[in-house]
């Protein structure tokens, strides 16, 4: 079988890649969607996605595609640029309903390259999708000129820690986020 083919999302995507974002985000798609279940925050996010300018774009988004279909899915962007992103995405939210009361909770660093949310299909799990997207976004970091990226992870996540400690993330502090206790991981790039 041919490796999946590395690519930008297109807002022709959303089917595919939302579920799979939606999953890794979490509690936090929840609460952003105010919703309790993780498919009735899909339309949330798939307006979301195909809109530009938000934190939850499609142009921060890259796939794994294979055969014309999204395996894996990974939210990436500079961590300078989130206040800005995160900002547009509470207005979008706040205009489909201007009665909740929306904040921001920062996740990044500004001097990082951050990676937002990663999910694999269940189907394509252990394969190493998740790490060859990791591996990208941290050599189009360095690329671009940062010096580190960082991400988080659920502590009630350990084998995705592990995950993150093979591949040279070591923890550097922690955030609380949607009310679940995060470490924050960070990758010095060279």
């Amino acid at each position: 079988m041919p490796e999946p083919l590395l690519r930008r999302a297109r807002p022709g995507d959303a089917d595919t890649a939302v579920p799979l974002l939606v999953e890794a985000l979490d509690a936090l798609a929840l609460e952003l969607a105010g919703a309790s279940a993780a498919h009735v925050a899909w339309p949330v996010f798939r307006e979301l996605f195909v809109a530009r300018d938000n934190r939850y774009s499609h142009e921060h988004v890259w796939v794994l595609d294979e055969d014309g279909v999204v395996v894996a899915a990974m939210l990436a962007y500079d961590g300078r640029r989130e206040p800005a992103l995160a900002a547009a995405t509470l207005a979008l939210l706040r205009a489909r309903d201007p009665s909740r009361v929306l904040r921001h909770e920062p996740e990044s660093a500004p001097d990082e390259y951050y990676l937002d949310a990663l999910a694999v299909a269940p189907a394509q799990r252990g394969r190493g999708l998740a790490a060859r997207l990791i591996e990208a976004a941290c050599a189009g970091a360095f690329a671009a000129g940062h010096a580190r990226v960082g991400l988080l992870v659920d502590e009630a996540k350990p084998g995705v820690k592990r995950l993150y400690q093979t591949l040279g993330f070591t923890v550097d502090g922690e955030r609380m986020l949607a009310g679940r206790r995060h470490e924050h991981m960070a990758r010095q790039l060279h």
